[in-house]
């Protein structure tokens, strides 16, 4: 089917979970880092309270859930049309990797109590980098609000 013949989102209907989990987390995100910027006083997140740390680690574990809504949303683009095959071991697979990457080279480097925190935040950046590349290129070819 060509990108034309999509059906455009209705208000009243149920859209699929992913849609919205695709869509809020780079917002969630940008907001947990203004929040953590405002917690911390703009100062290191290691020299502050075990909230901002919290908060950090939530976001970031939020993260987990653009992964299968990722995976969901190329399966919908697949079955539905030709204009754009997304490769979603590209998407997935560079937040995953990214940050084991980091995580590892960083351990090597100095320790294991940096190398989580390093892990951590890139996974928090790789997801949002990842969910905004793919919203970007949806956009592109088959528009945000076809399903």
């Amino acid at each position: 089917m060509p990108s034309g013949d999509l059906i455009s989102v209705d208000s009243t209907d149920r859209a699929p979970w992913y849609w919205y989990v695709l869509i809020g987390y780079p917002a969630l995100s940008l907001l947990g880092i203004v929040s953590l910027a405002r917690l911390t006083g703009g100062g290191s997140v290691l020299a502050t309270s075990l909230g901002s740390v919290a908060l950090l680690i939530v976001v970031a574990a939020a993260g987990a859930v653009t992964l299968p809504a990722i995976w969901r949303d190329v399966e919908f683009i697949e079955a539905e049309t030709d204009a754009w095959t997304p490769d979603r071991q590209i998407y997935v697979g560079a937040a995953v990797a990214a940050p084991l990457f980091l995580g590892l080279l960083s351990g090597l480097a100095a320790g294991f109590g940096v190398a989580l925190a390093i892990a951590l935040v890139a996974f928090l950046l790789s997801t949002v980098a990842v969910c905004v590349a793919y919203l970007y290129n949806r956009h592109r070819t088959v528009g945000l609000m076809a399903r």
